[in-house]
């Protein structure tokens, strides 16, 4: 690894949920994120900030190992991120689109998740602190944009996962929805997870993730 990173198990490495060291991201001809780097201490709430195009979602899925840097190196709680396996044992990403089965009911989709991750959870607890205890049966292909976001939103909070990754979790909900969000994701960083949240609306995002940093043509700066 390059000099500054810490190796699986070592102190540094306990100490931050994520390493990146001058990560770059190529997509075709296009240069997505250029020399990122950053260090992020574990239970710390990180709002991740720019406009559309600006990296964010890129970077994100960096970090969930879904996605291989072209030039770089990072770890995430010491795992090396071309670990993915190990990666995506800690970590969990709830994606702008929500990232759902839609051929599963609510319940189930909450289920399987659980069932990857091997641990037990309270599903019926979780679809009704978001408010879809009647949803537990229904397809979610038959939800709407929001209560799939709510639903997304259960299995996060319900997952827990040492290291959550949040992609523009206040998209398609009413100011009753958003509230709802603030208070699943601060219970989160209260239990000790790593919260990195990428938000357009910054105002919101730092209620529970105070740090700040901003992407702009694929750089990342503190802000």
């Amino acid at each position: 690894m390059a000099a500054g990173l810490g190796q699986e198990g070592s102190g540094s490495a306990q100490d931050h949920a994520v390493q990146l060291r001058d990560v770059w991201v190529r997509l075709g001809r296009e240069v997505i994120l250029r020399g990122v780097t950053a260090d992020i201490p574990a239970g710390q709430g990180v709002a991740l900030l720019g406009e559309n195009g600006a990296g964010k979602t890129t970077l994100l899925r960096v970090l969930a190992s879904a996605l291989r840097p072209t030039r770089g190196e990072g770890r995430v709680l010491g795992f090396d991120l071309r670990d993915g396996r190990s990666v995506r044992e800690v970590i969990h990403l709830m994606p702008v689109d929500a990232g759902l089965y839609p051929d599963l009911s609510s319940a189930e989709n909450l289920e399987f998740a659980l069932r990857v991750y091997g641990q037990p959870g309270d599903v019926a607890g979780a679809l009704a602190r978001v408010g879809l205890g009647g949803a537990a049966g229904r397809r979610v292909r038959h939800l709407s944009a929001g209560m799939r976001k709510r639903l997304a939103l259960a299995r996060a909070w319900l997952l827990a996962r040492p290291v959550t990754l949040v992609d523009e979790p206040f998209a398609n909900l009413d100011d009753v929805g958003r509230a709802l969000v603030l208070e699943l994701l601060g219970d989160l960083r209260a239990r000790g997870v790593t919260l990195v949240i990428a938000a357009h609306e910054p105002e919101l995002a730092r209620q529970v993730a105070p740090r700040a940093l901003q992407l702009a043509g694929g750089v990342l700066v503190e802000r």
